[in-house]
């Protein structure tokens, strides 16, 4: 990889989104109290092996971006590079709406199990990136770059906003 000003600030955006998750889930699971934060700890670090699992079964964003250039398919990339990951941050970040909306335990926990594997999906690429050489870093990264995409412009437009108090974790009326 030739590392040039270009490719510097891309690994610092890269790892400031990173840091930027991890912050965000920290205080997610900073908020709760009690037994409530325990579970939402134990459900990151679910979502972490999740990324192991689909690692080991050759499912990653980066799997597929290898596999795409091994095939040197454009279709095969533009599928398995933009479109899957867009489709997918479209559907995380619904899927984050609804548990923010609700405001109930158990979707805020589901979006912090995929909060981690995201996470994970995005430091792989990275690494694989670096490793392999198969592409440029720019490149490597389409995958993971339509996937953050699709969750910002979600958002952007979809979000209304949370219930006072749902990150705090309180118990569920009956």
């Amino acid at each position: 990889m030739v590392w040039d000003a270009f490719t510097i600030f891309e690994q610092l955006l890269i790892f400031i989104t990173i840091g930027s998750q991890m912050y965000i889930a920290i205080r997610v699971i900073a908020l709760a109290h009690g037994a409530e934060q325990y579970v939402r700890m134990m459900s990151f670090s679910t979502g972490f092996l999740m990324f192991l699992i689909s690692r080991a079964l050759g499912i990653t964003f980066a799997d597929m971006m290898i596999q795409a250039h091994t095939y040197d398919s454009t279709m095969l990339m533009l599928v398995t590079g933009g479109i899957l990951p867009f489709v997918v941050g479209v559907f995380i970040s619904e899927l984050t709406i609804i548990a923010l909306f609700l405001g109930k335990p158990v979707p805020i926990r589901m979006v912090l199990m995929v909060a981690a594997f995201t996470i994970s999906q995005a430091a792989y690429t990275n690494f694989v990136a670096w490793t392999t050489q198969i592409t440029t870093l720019d490149k490597a990264f389409i995958p993971n770059l339509c996937y953050a995409v699709a969750v910002g412009v979600w958002l952007t437009f979809r979000f209304r906003g949370i219930k006072p108090g749902a990150l705090a974790g309180k118990p569920e009326e009956p």
